[in-house]
């Protein structure tokens, strides 16, 4: 009679590191006990030709052992001293990883996102993920003031990914200036990041959406469908070119005076 095999306890074996066949036969050695292939191959459902290939792969990695008699039978060691040969080999596979990553490390070069000469680069990123690394390694390098204008969406996105680092820079002194359009959709949000930057609200979505660091390096982002969630056709163009910096910083002091205090400013 063909094994009936639970489809989670498959998928759990498969985290280890087995694949569907190699934990169709391990399971089915575990419950029957001792069996020849023609056995496990009827039992398990799987071709004979694909059995005899699983049982070898499985008695290499020392999770079955072959009992020597006229037809071999195939047993396997018992689930905990198997799962942690599996382990250790995850550990193994970790482990070479970890030994890759130094090596390219150690190969590889990265250029710097900003260059030493001081040159005026342009750089495009693409996907929301990206943008927002991006984003992050700008904050890194902030030492006095980051400016941002964005959508009322992206006032949710912004706390959700960068209110630890908001909180950070208001503990260093750092000043964030944030202009953006705070609907009743996203006001929940905007009173928790009002707490950690200088948030204003404009009536109208911003024509450009910025984020500009100590008035040196700025990011155009772009999010055409403007979601909660990543579609991929998120875009960012970074530049640090001083000049169109300084520009974007009189864009956004002349829109910070133009707009409204958020909170608003209680009368007397």
């Amino acid at each position: 009679m063909e094994q009936h095999f639970d489809e989670k306890t498959l998928a759990r074996l498969g985290m280890f590191g087995l694949t569907e066949y190699e934990a169709k036969v391990y399971l089915t050695l575990l419950v029957r006990g001792a069996q020849e292939a023609s056995r496990v191959s009827k039992v398990s459902g799987l071709p004979r030709p694909h059995t005899y290939s699983v049982l070898k792969s499985l008695q290499m990695r020392g999770l079955v052992t072959v009992i020597p008699e006229a037809i071999n039978r195939y047993r396997a060691v018992p689930l905990d001293d198997g799962l942690d040969l599996l382990i250790e080999e995850k550990e193994k596979q970790f482990d070479s990883l970890r030994q890759a990553k130094d090596q390219l490390l150690s190969e590889v070069k990265p250029k710097e996102a900003i260059p030493s000469e001081n040159h005026a680069i342009v750089q495009l990123y693409s996907g929301r993920q990206n943008v927002y690394k991006l984003v992050d390694e700008m904050f890194q390098r902030c030492e006095r003031r980051a400016d941002i204008m964005t959508s009322s969406r992206g006032i949710v996105r912004f706390y959700k990914y960068f209110s630890d680092v908001a909180s950070e820079f208001r503990s260093k002194n750092i000043q964030v200036r944030f202009i953006a359009p705070i609907t009743p959709e996203t006001e929940e949000f905007a009173k928790k990041l009002s707490v950690l930057v200088d948030m204003r609200h404009i009536e109208s979505l911003p024509p450009i959406r910025f984020v500009l660091i100590d008035s040196r390096e700025v990011l155009f982002a772009e999010y055409p469908e403007d979601d909660f969630k990543s579609t991929g056709k998120e875009t960012g163009i970074w530049i640090n070119q001083e000049e169109l910096a300084r520009m974007m910083q009189t864009l956004f002091d002349n829109t910070w005076k133009n707009t409204t205090p958020y909170p608003p400013v209680e009368s007397e």
